[in-house]
């Protein structure tokens, strides 16, 4: 009998022809349920290659095997096993299977638009979600370059507006900007945004005229679905008016349904004042620069633009976060002082306002006041469930929480929602670096850093994170490089800071001391660079007075900072290393017992808490609380070798252990 006749009597053909076609009907399928959850696309490739894999399995299993009424039979290879009534019934389900496979072609083929076999120029394809929406810079037709805050702020606005639209999501502003005079096409654009639809412009102010053009073009087809340009007076009416009708057409050509509160905000006119309108867009450009210098000034435009009209709430709103900036980069407790106020008004103008419900968050996230927060947070995430700002200050407010896991999804959300958003990054940064317990936390922490240095090159904060972010991974020389960088770019309290938190770990306590004296010249209200300052005159000898005197304000601007938030754990425990060594053991005990029961004996916090108990002279204390930090995370091991107080620890059994790495 010849193989052919063998394989035929054995039914290998049959089974082949069978498996075939569940092979397709099941690619097919699959294509469609992975699609429609956006699963990953390794899982419909690891299928496929599943499939392709068990095509010579199951020929091999044809042909030692029969199917029968009892199930699979080993065949000699003389016994037809199959009895005749049960082939009856082979021969109609192989036929309707096939039939199966030939309808659901036909479906695909001539009825549904998305086989993954044809090239799709639908949006979707080319650029993911079919609602998605990028607004590009809006080009400076004005002769005047300095109209550029002008048309900035138009843009920025017109962004606003769309992306208070429930049914758009709109790429974010950080995203965008980079594709400010890029010469990339439409789609090239579109596919990096992952938008369907571009909508770009230009501005021409002209004394007491305004011409503004727009256009929405399909990402897909490069064609345009709606262009429009406006000639009107330049009024605060008219230009809010120009902004409303854009949204509105862009709504109707995307068919966007508009909600009741949707056509309310596009009705809103914020203010009537043409030139507290100006001032507030100036305002809003200097937010964007991150720098002490650039934050002052935005404050100052918000407070002409607010003197000029009192119910403004934006600029009420913008004046808030100028202050709360100002906080965050002086550690000046004046300055928060001066936001809360102004957060609370914006809210009493506008509390539809979600910058504003934002902004109130991240005060009270600053206040210690985490339930708070979240609330406010929640609250601009029901007026906007896909504010970006809103879901990184949530992921913060979770984090201090102790809600590392659901912190760690808000996050991640957002940046699945906005992954070229580098602020988001950037919380992932702190997120990994301060938060996370996964033992490859500093990993995604460099991850992350890198990200957002890649996104904003000029940036010294992003050099210095990165710097930070590698400094965790023991990879001093490319910590140092970072570092340069960042001080290359723009001389900061953090830069400077680290710089001499390296020099000090490498004992080289001079350098240390005019790094923090750099540090301090920038911002003279931050505790750490005073209280760095002290430990390295400490370190050279003969320097006790001025580190004495270090010791005390720094102590002094830490209590400052607990009068703002008495559950900051990482002040209270720096603040104990302050007390311990300017004669104050026992208020420092007090002090670093508070920040261990804060913190739920955070890692960081046992290393403080070994510090204090080694300056007060109990060595037993300090080895347990340092074999406790290890325990809870093996990161920090790379401390206690580096800091030049614990190495006083040397020589002893228990020191040895700590400082040799199993994992080598």
């Amino acid at each position: 009998m010849s193989l052919i006749s063998e394989m035929r009597r054995r039914h290998v053909f049959r089974a082949a022809v069978a498996y075939t076609v569940v092979w397709w009907l099941l690619v097919q399928v699959a294509g469609l349920l992975l699609e429609a959850f956006e699963a990953p696309p390794w899982i419909f490739q690891g299928l496929i290659l599943l499939l392709v894999t068990g095509f010579p399995v199951a020929m091999v299993l044809a042909w030692f095997f029969e199917l029968t009424p009892t199930g699979l039979v080993r065949s000699d290879g003389e016994t037809d096993l199959v009895d005749p009534a049960f082939r009856g019934y082979l021969n109609p389900i192989v036929i309707g299977m096939l039939t199966a496979a030939v309808i659901l072609f036909a479906l695909d083929k001539f009825v549904w638009t998305d086989d993954p076999l044809i090239e799709d120029t639908s949006p979707r394809s080319v650029a993911g979600r079919a609602d998605s929406l990028a607004v590009l810079p809006f080009s400076n037709r004005s002769s005047v370059a300095e109209d550029a805050y002008f048309v900035d702020g138009i843009h920025d606005d017109i962004l606003t507006l769309l992306a208070k639209i429930d049914s758009l999501r709109v790429i974010s502003r950080t995203s965008v900007m980079r594709f400010r005079d890029t010469e990339k096409s439409i789609p090239e654009i579109s596919r990096e945004l992952n938008a369907a639809y571009i909508l770009e412009g230009g501005v021409q102010r002209a004394g007491s005229q305004i011409r503004l053009n727009a256009q929405l073009i399909d990402a897909a087809s490069d064609g345009h679905l709606w262009a429009e340009t406006f000639d009107r007076e330049l009024s605060t009416e008219n230009l809010f008016a120009i902004q409303s009708e854009i949204a509105r057409a862009i709504a109707a050509a995307l068919d966007a349904k508009l909600s009741p509160a949707d056509q309310q905000r596009l009705d809103s006119v914020p203010t009537d004042s043409l030139e507290a309108y100006d001032a507030y867009l100036l305002g809003r450009q200097s937010l964007l620069s991150n720098s002490v210098e650039s934050y002052s000034e935005a404050a100052a435009h918000f407070e002409q633009a607010i003197s000029l009209d009192g119910d403004f709430a934006g600029a009420v709103a913008g004046l808030c976060e100028a202050h709360l900036y100002l906080y965050v980069k002086t550690g000046d407790t004046l300055q928060f002082e001066l936001a809360e106020p102004a957060c609370n008004r914006a809210l009493a103008l506008d509390r539809n306002l979600a910058e504003v419900h934002v902004a109130l968050g991240t005060l009270f996230r600053y206040h210690g006041e985490f339930e708070r927060a979240e609330i406010e947070q929640r609250e601009a995430l029901a007026a906007q469930p896909e504010n970006i700002d809103a879901l990184t200050e949530l992921g913060h407010t979770l984090a201090l929480q102790g809600r590392i896991r659901e912190s760690e999804t808000v996050l991640l959300e957002a940046e699945r929602l906005q992954p070229d958003h580098w602020p988001v990054h950037d919380a992932l940064f702190t997120f990994y670096r301060n938060f996370d317990d996964s033992p490859d936390r500093f990993d995604r922490a460099v991850r992350h850093a890198m990200r957002v240095v890649e996104l904003t090159p000029e940036a010294a904060s992003a050099w210095n994170n990165l710097g930070t972010a590698y400094y965790s991974l023991q990879q001093y020389e490319a910590a140092k490089s970072a570092w340069d960088r960042a001080l290359e770019l723009a001389p900061t309290r953090t830069a400077y800071t680290n710089r001499g938190l390296q020099y000090y770990y490498e004992e080289r306590y001079a350098d240390s001391a005019e790094m923090q004296l750099k540090a301090i010249e920038l911002a003279p209200n931050d505790h750490r660079a005073w209280g760095r300052l002290a430990e390295s005159y400490r370190q050279l000898g003969g320097r006790d007075d001025e580190a004495g005197a270090a010791y005390a304000t720094a102590s002094q601007l830490a209590e400052s900072n607990l009068e703002i938030n008495d559950q900051d754990w990482r002040t209270i425990g720096m603040l104990a290393t302050y007390l311990v060594h300017s004669g104050r053991p026992e208020e420092a005990r007090r002090r670093i017992d508070t920040a261990l029961a804060i913190s739920g004996r955070d890692p960081e916090a046992l290393l403080y808490a070994a510090l204090v108990s080694l300056e007060r002279g109990d060595e037993d204390m300090a080895l347990e609380a340092l074999e406790e930090m290890v325990e809870r995370n093996e990161a920090f091991r790379l401390y206690i070798a580096d800091d030049p107080d614990l190495q006083s620890l040397a020589g002893s059994e228990r020191y040895d252990r700590l400082i040799k790495n199993p994992s080598g």
